[in-house]
């Protein structure tokens, strides 16, 4: 059984964690939604309206809205490998790769692991909380 997902595990792996910028992140249909409190904040920073906003960066699917990709398959805020809407970033890029199915299921880490190359140097979770100091039976 996975263990349940702890909000100062999470402070703490991600505190650790040091972004390469590769920008292997921003790239494919990884599902980015937007709450409306991001459309706000997203269009204020771009000095845009919501509608003119949504209506160039983003998709509605299955009842939400999404940010879609350019033609190349990265994300339309990447650019060589940072983000340019970083201050107002969506939570799910906020929280990339420590969403807590990422903190609390070997498989879900593994996947990450594989696909960001900042996460590779550890072979598993396990290994990357020990370097963050994190004994598991204390908690």
């Amino acid at each position: 059984m996975s263990p349940s997902f702890d909000p100062e595990l999470f402070q703490r792996a991600i505190a650790l964690f040091e972004c390469t910028c590769c920008g292997t992140c921003c790239q494919g249909e990884g599902g980015i939604y937007l709450t409306e409190e991001e459309i706000q904040r997203i269009s204020a920073f771009l000095n845009l309206s919501e509608d003119v906003f949504l209506e160039r960066y983003c998709l509605k699917k299955n009842g939400k809205i999404y940010i879609h990709v350019r033609e190349d398959g990265y994300c339309h805020f990447s650019e060589k490998g940072l983000c340019t809407i970083h201050q107002v970033k969506p939570d799910p890029c906020r929280r990339w790769p420590f969403f807590p199915p990422m903190l609390t299921d070997p498989m879900n880490w593994e996947t990450a692991r594989n696909s960001c190359p900042a996460l590779a140097p550890y072979a598993t979770f396990k290994e990357y909380l020990e370097r963050a100091g994190v004994d598991r039976k204390k908690e």
